[in-house]
């Protein structure tokens, strides 16, 4: 089949949203820190001007921030609210800091977090996102890494966090100040879920203590502490697969040729 410029304009316009816009939280110390900016481990078409919602507290208290903004600055009716012990602001220390550049760094740098009266109590606390539709697919990835892995009581913790009672845990890749790299299962963890019938996602996160709530503190220490650094929320109905847009453009090119006819 000869590609046309009719057919290539069509497969450039199709090809738009294979990057959905995510909905990106920074969960800061104060309103003095600095918000993070730009791509983080989920797609996104806004690339380096990607915006993120700040959100922060300190104290025994719920954080919570409504109508988020999208990663290209417009606003939603989507919300999150989050339990948390206090916030905090590191200097860059063994958590994912992006590298020698510390591309990261106001990402993964500051968190809010959780504290257990000691490292061998659980402590759990709740958070939820708001406003989602009921009927899409959502990726929701939360990262949680500390900055010190060095102590029984740093607060270098990997964290525990579940949805749908779902587990996963985030670790550390062993490289003081990180290795440059957002992965999976170390800096964050990613769900696919979809919101109950009242647009809700609900989760937790927890301190991991070895042989209560894991199997194993997988950065080598139980920790009485655990940290969320930012969330991103993915609608995947904006995310088709290449081959469906590839069909879709060939049958809109065989209805265009027909009507030539």
């Amino acid at each position: 089949m000869r590609v046309t410029p009719r057919f290539a304009a069509l497969l450039v316009a199709l090809s738009g949203p294979l990057a959905a816009q995510s909905l990106n939280i920074d969960f800061d110390k104060d309103a003095t820190s600095s918000i993070y900016q730009g791509l983080a481990a989920a797609l996104d078409p806004a690339g380096t001007a990607a915006i993120w919602n700040s959100a922060y507290g300190s104290g025994t208290t719920t954080i919570t921030k409504s109508n988020l903004l999208n990663s290209a600055g417009q606003s939603t009716g989507v919300g999150v609210s989050l339990g948390i012990n206090g916030s905090y602001l590191s200097a860059p220390g063994q958590q994912e800091n992006g590298g020698a550049g510390l591309a990261y760094q106001s990402l993964m740098s500051d968190y809010v977090y959780l504290a257990a009266t000691t490292n061998a109590e659980v402590l759990t606390k709740n958070g939820s996102i708001t406003g989602l539709d009921p009927l899409k697919l959502y990726d929701i990835y939360l990262y949680a890494q500390g900055d010190n892995f060095l102590g029984e009581y740093s607060d270098g913790q990997n964290a525990l966090i579940t949805i749908n009672g779902v587990s996963k845990q985030t670790s550390w890749d062993g490289v003081p100040g990180g290795d440059g790299l957002l992965v999976e299962g170390i800096e964050y963890v990613r769900f696919t879920v979809t919101p109950n019938a009242s647009g809700q996602v609900n989760f937790s996160y927890a301190n991991v203590v070895t042989g209560v709530n894991a199997t194993s503190d997988l950065d080598g220490f139980n920790s009485r502490f655990a940290v969320i650094n930012g969330i991103q929320i993915v609608d995947l109905s904006l995310v088709p697969e290449p081959p469906v847009a590839l069909l879709g453009a060939a049958g809109l090119l065989v209805v265009s040729r027909r009507r030539q006819r």
